[in-house]
């Protein structure tokens, strides 16, 4: 099909790099829907309104000229999706709303917005209706980079709750090879390089979700062309590959929206030219490398760079490397220096000794002159296998990294009413996340009491979620209240052996808004549980009437202590059984913090600890004993104790604050 160009707005521009010559704007016709072009003298693309906004056509002058993108669906750059929705999706395909246009002597602008229904597969999802996503695109005379910025806004009566996702699907080099065609992802373990075949050991790895930065890439390694997408680190939740369908697809966390409010997400595609692998991407330059050693200590490495969205005046790594087997023994290596970035790719050769066996890790600290960019990462690291035995990162069990890299901490800016209150919601409501041999406390029964003598309204709900244990680097919970509307309307929360990771920077935060609002939450012990759950030092911890070990190993053995209270005027531990003397074998080891309360010990360690946090006085109980021991045959370990369903649940109701629920006569 023919298309016609016409209607053309051109502003002339003089560019530091060379590489451009002018802005422009113009339109064509396409079976009847008019289309969109920008070109800025490096690249040359097209946005089709009709098929979501997407870019349809990409071509990178200094990369030969060739089409990145087939003219068949679905691929393109920028397609929008909601991930509750299963794949395609509404917005794939929908006819977007061209909402403006601008031209001036330094960019152009192409404006469009879309109305989210919430209808898909026959299902409507009243938490994406009347969404509003509106996507910018803008291409500026200086800079060889296409910017897609993403607004999505909830309407002014309702909050919502969603996770963007966005597909680019193209092929790097023209034409789709499985072999040299790649994409590559920086992680934890070192930037994670996959083909659509060979995938080694890990697999394809689609969902990467230990990201240490916000970028991606993909390559045709043997022309050495391709393109690189940045996005904004802290609103990344996985960085996912589909390799069998070339594409790079930035997946974000789930966001909550106050009505009205709006969010943000800026998305830049940057061409690349002359390398053959990315280790660092950021606003100001894109990096590679390559290294040799003679697996002893000694060798080379080259380090390589060219411009970004922006051309810093100068830009300097200093290099150092790390022995993994060894990692006090780190090497300088020196300094690779760089003079004003182009779209041409500068190189640096350094040599290095002693640095000691492979495998090693090559730590990098960049600077720029000017420092200008908005997603910058002033570090990075990479890990090179060398001529270690496996091929990869990983040891002889095939699943733990040899090396695993601290995971930089996202920068979150979440979405809250205002202010945050607990809302009225009829019968009882609680949240209850398991992890392992917690269904040994058999909260299901407590809870179930802890209502059952209201007045008869069927609304009561008790949502169980699970931990899941993957590997020894990786835990998730099947599911966590992000929407702050269905958090506030919990009675209470119950977290059993939830690990930091699990719950995530943002899970807590919201925990402890939780908490501020005057909710209330029991933990429990467990093999998972406070020191296990590596939540030391974090301001959820803060929020508990216990101080955590620093040390996952902080259960320690009991010769059968007898559970006790110690506290008088606590009214849950009244009308209890208290003679049968039930024990506890396992405890962990923590300590009442000034305004924590023990009102149960077992051989002198707290046992159960209660105490009231934050502005509106919320309760929080511990239960520091663990479910688990082999006892003496008289012994009662106390989770079989006939009485302690009612401790839970009378446990249940002061966390809930319902004081006059303590009558002797509903026992």
């Amino acid at each position: 099909m023919k298309i016609s160009w016409g209607l053309t707005l051109v502003v002339a521009a003089t560019l530091t790099s060379g590489a451009h010559a002018a802005v422009s704007l113009t339109t064509g016709d396409k079976d009847g829907n008019t289309r969109y072009r920008m070109d800025n003298g490096r690249v040359s693309l097209v946005v089709d309104p009709s098929k979501g906004g997407v870019v349809v056509s990409y071509k990178d002058k200094l990369g030969g000229d060739v089409e990145l993108i087939p003219d068949q669906s679905p691929h393109g750059l920028g397609i929008d999706h909601f991930q509750s929705q299963y794949w395609p999706g509404e917005m794939l395909g929908a006819k977007y709303e061209v909402v403006d246009q601008k031209n001036d002597p330094k960019e152009c602008v192409l404006a469009l917005r879309y109305l989210a229904t919430g209808r898909w597969m026959g299902h409507e999802d009243e938490k994406l209706k009347d969404l509003l996503l509106k996507k910018t695109y803008t291409l500026r005379s200086d800079s060889p980079a296409l910017e897609c910025r993403i607004r999505i806004t909830a309407p002014k009566k309702d909050s919502k709750l969603f996770a963007f996702w966005q597909q680019n699907i193209f092929f790097p080099g023209g034409q789709y090879d499985r072999t040299t065609d790649k994409s590559f992802r920086p992680s934890t373990r070192g930037v994670r390089v996959k083909a659509g075949e060979n995938w080694g050991h890990t697999g394809d790895e689609a969902f990467l979700r230990d990201c240490s930065a916000g970028w991606m890439a993909q390559l045709d390694t043997q022309r050495k062309t391709g393109l690189a997408v940045l996005s904004d680190y802290n609103e990344i939740d996985a960085l996912y590959v589909c390799v069998s369908a070339s594409s790079l697809e930035p997946m974000y966390r789930l966001t909550y929206l106050p009505a009205g409010q709006s969010v943000e997400y800026p998305i830049y595609f940057v061409p690349v030219i002359g390398l053959d692998n990315v280790v660092s991407a950021t606003m100001d330059y894109i990096a590679g490398y390559s290294m040799k050693t003679d697996g002893k200590g000694t060798g080379e490495i080259a380090m390589s760079a060219t411009r970004s969205v922006n051309a810093p005046a100068a830009l300097s790594m200093k290099v150092n490397l790390m022995n993994v087997q060894n990692p006090t023994q780190v090497v300088s290596v020196g300094t690779a220096a760089f003079d004003t970035l182009s779209d041409r790719v500068q190189t640096k050769e350094l040599s290095f000794k002693v640095a000691g066996e492979d495998p090693l890790v090559v730590k990098v600290e960049a600077e720029l002159e000017p420092p200008t960019a908005v997603m910058v990462a002033g570090a990075f690291e990479e890990y090179f296998n060398g001529a270690y035995k496996w091929g990869e990162n990983i040891q002889t069990d095939m699943v733990t990294p040899v090396y695993r890299g601290e995971r930089p901490k996202q920068k979150l800016s979440l979405h809250k009413p205002d202010p945050l209150k607990l809302k009225a919601v009829p019968g009882v409501q609680m949240w209850y996340a398991e992890g392992f041999l917690d269904d040994c406390f058999g909260v299901a029964t407590p809870a179930h009491m802890s209502h059952m003598y209201r007045d008869g309204n069927n609304k009561d709900r008790h949502d169980r979620v699970f931990t899941n244990y993957s590997g020894n680097w990786l835990t998730r919970l099947s599911s966590f209240p992000y929407d702050y509307d269905q958090l506030l309307s919990y009675d209470m929360m119950i977290l059993g052996g939830v690990k930091n990771e699990a719950l995530g920077n943002i899970g807590q935060e919201m925990l402890c808004d939780y908490l501020n609002a005057g909710g209330g939450i029991i933990m429990l012990g467990g093999p998972m549980a406070y020191g296990a759950s590596r939540l030391q030092g974090t301001p959820l911890a803060e929020m508990l009437p216990v101080t955590l070990s620093s040390t996952p190993f902080d259960l320690e053995k009991l010769a059968n202590a007898t559970v006790r209270p110690i506290a008088e005027g606590a009214p849950f531990l009244e009308d209890l059984d208290w003679s049968v003397a039930p024990r506890a074998l396992y405890i962990h080891k923590v300590e009442a913090k000034p305004w924590g309360k023990t009102v149960l010990e077992a051989d002198g360690h707290p046992f159960l600890v209660i105490g009231e946090v934050g502005p509106n006085k919320a309760r929080v109980a511990c239960i520091t004993g663990a479910p688990m021991g082999t006892f003496d045959k008289k012994a009662v370990p106390f989770w079989e104790w006939s009485d302690w369903k009612y401790l839970l649940r009378q446990l249940n109701w002061w966390v809930m604050k319902e004081d006059d629920r303590y009558k002797p006569d509903l026992w």
